[in-house]
């Protein structure tokens, strides 16, 4: 498959849509066919597209299309021609999972925003012991973070859509991340004077992000353009617990300083993400 020129096949302005794989249709997949009623009434009613505009309509596999409307109804029903197809590209080479405690709502949903923006491949959103009852995950808020990050993934130009795993407790989202080739935990501790809630380890200064990044690319000899595979941990508004820093070191998940200011729950993964792959040459 051809490689994909820049964002929209070249044409300035071109709106991207994630579609289902099999709204590609025809003998030489050159149709588009589908019923999306939330996706025609974006459309119609707030990009004010009309039939004969050109997006590109992207299967969340890898592939991308650019597509001029023939018909879009208020009812959802959308219909088009392929002109082109190739891969989508977008994303990065290194695997970052942020395993995040649940937040208020409108700050958890900014983490998944701005983290699918970065190039964040997957979320885990973890129901830590001091998260607020009123975080808690339910169907509904799950069904509104996957349009969330399905809308951050299209406006990124990003190729596929972020993962967002189910709720997990703090000991099974560590369980999970023990897969990971790097796990690493910001702790708001590694900033305060004086913390020790890690025991031993806590009273000794806490490594900085990129001093661990760097002594893991020299331990392994890896080097630019080489995959890596991280796994990112924070916690609440409240901070982690004892028994949770606790069960961190148990999978030898590594905490990791951010500098010497405080950050807020929602800031500290974002400014990770973002330091990782600024560090990896992402």
């Amino acid at each position: 498959m051809p490689a994909m020129p820049p964002v929209g096949f070249g044409i300035p302005n071109t709106y991207r849509f994630f579609v289902p794989p099999d709204a590609i249709v025809g003998k030489t997949a050159d149709l588009v066919n589908l019923v999306d009623e939330e996706l025609a009434h974006r459309m119609l009613h707030v990009l004010r597209l009309r039939p004969g505009r050109r997006v590109v309509l992207l299967d969340n596999q890898g592939n991308a299309s650019l597509v001029q409307l023939t018909r879009i109804e208020r009812k959802g029903h959308i219909q088009g021609h392929v002109e082109q197809t190739a891969a989508a590209g977008g994303e990065l080479a290194t695997t970052l999972v942020l395993y995040v405690a649940l937040l208020q709502a409108d700050r958890f949903e900014w983490v998944l925003q701005k983290g699918t923006e970065l190039g964040v491949r997957a979320f885990g959103p973890v129901e830590s012991e001091r998260s607020l009852p009123s975080a808690r995950a339910d169907r509904n808020k799950q069904l509104r973070w996957q349009r969330i990050v399905c809308q951050a993934a299209e406006q990124s130009c990003r190729g596929r859509i972020p993962a967002i795993l189910e709720p997990l407790s703090f000991a099974a989202a560590c369980a999970r991340a023990a897969a990971a080739r790097l796990r690493l935990l910001l702790w708001e501790g590694a900033t305060l004077e004086g913390a020790g809630e890690m025991g031993e380890a806590g009273k000794q200064p806490t490594p900085s992000l990129r001093s661990v990044l760097r002594a893991a690319a020299a331990s392994s000899h890896a080097g630019r353009g080489d995959t890596w595979d991280l796994a990112v941990l924070s916690g609440p508004e409240g901070g982690l617990s004892p028994e949770e820093l606790t069960t961190a070191a148990k999978y030898a998940i590594i905490p990791v300083s951010l500098g010497p200011r405080l950050l807020r729950a929602e800031t500290a993964p974002i400014a990770a993400a973002a330091a990782i792959f600024y560090e990896l040459e992402e």
